[in-house]
């Protein structure tokens, strides 16, 4: 009888705590979060305002589409602090987590993220990304058959060249600071040194493939140029601060691609609202989500421009701003 009674005992015993430990293991698993939520990974070349600006916008593009960091999505970010070889880890890492769709900030990222996204028929949607085609991230703007799309930050040169003028009366040399490991970069100066040609401006070339090459980059522009320009190029407008102190005491004006450039002290941009063309680039993610095929979603070129000045930076730059731009212009820095 004492046999039995341990019997069923040790029986109970080992129910009862076969049972707490399902339900352990259950309520682990409904409890940790993001566990059954769909992901969706970000990668970013590296962080400066900019691009900072842009995945904000996709955050917040996606909140307002009802996809909410820890309660309906999780998002995976990672940045690459500038290092191609990080970025391709970055990627494979984040793939390794199986996302619903990637999302690649910059061109860099967006190369390192294309064929590994493909390979394994995970959606690529990019921004900050100026010429799609020439970083053969997409073989036609419009119809496609890669499940690739994005937003593209592609500038009118000549505008930017108007601006130098405006600011630069009887320009003749303007110097330039970019990462010639940058494709969007490269492919912006060859472009910019066609144009100055024709209006007999001479361009001087400064390369930097670090950030910390920036300042000594800067530095050889110096008793060269009349001004220098700053393309949507990462590796320079993350060390713009370098950049800003050499023109500030040469006093030799910086002109940038990017408001937040503008905002960290170039005198002025003709630029796009990089937190709009973050939107456009979650509005994409969230079609994507919502299971549309993103072989048929577009990659957007066509933004708005707006004149921002940093009258700050104007002044110790020793550069006049002519009325008419003030009154058109968004200030910065009053």
């Amino acid at each position: 009888m004492n046999r039995k009674v341990s019997l069923t005992l040790v029986v109970s015993l080992f129910v009862v705590i076969s049972v707490k430990f399902i339900f352990w293991n259950s309520s682990e698993k409904n409890h940790t979060s993001g566990v059954c939520l769909p992901i969706i990974a970000i990668t970013q070349i590296i962080e400066h305002p900019s691009l900072d600006q842009e995945r904000y916008g996709i955050i917040q593009a996606l909140a307002k589409a009802g996809y909410i960091d820890g309660q309906t999505v999780k998002i995976v970010y990672q940045n690459a602090q500038g290092n191609m070889a990080t970025a391709a880890q970055i990627v494979n890492q984040l793939l390794s987590q199986q996302p619903k769709v990637m999302v690649a900030i910059s061109t860099p990222s967006a190369q390192a993220a294309l064929a590994p996204c493909l390979k394994q028929n995970i959606p690529l949607i990019f921004t900050a990304v100026t010429d799609p085609l020439e970083a053969k991230l997409v073989k036609n703007l419009t119809s496609r058959s890669e499940s690739v799309a994005g937003v593209s930050d592609a500038l009118g040169i000549p505008f930017q060249i108007h601006l130098i003028k405006s600011l630069v009366p009887f320009l003749k040399t303007l110097g330039v600071i970019y990462n010639p490991g940058e494709d969007n970069s490269s492919k912006m100066v060859q472009t910019l040194r066609s144009i100055l040609a024709a209006e007999n401006i001479t361009l001087v070339e400064a390369t930097a493939s670090k950030t910390s090459d920036v300042t000594a980059a800067t530095q050889s522009l110096i008793d060269k140029v009349q001004a220098i320009y700053i393309p949507n190029d990462n590796t320079a407008v993350s060390a713009l601060g370098s950049i800003v102190l050499v023109a500030e005491r040469h006093r030799i004006p910086v002109i940038a691609a990017d408001k937040g450039s503008v905002e960290m002290g170039a005198v002025a941009t003709y630029g796009y609202d990089r937190h709009a063309l973050g939107e456009k680039a979650g509005h994409l993610v969230v079609q994507a989500l919502q299971g549309t095929p993103v072989s048929t979603l577009p990659v957007l070129t066509d933004h708005p421009l707006k004149l921002f000045i940093n009258e700050k930076a104007a002044h110790r730059m020793g550069v006049t701003l002519p009325p008419d731009m003030l009154q058109k212009a968004e200030i910065i820095g009053k």
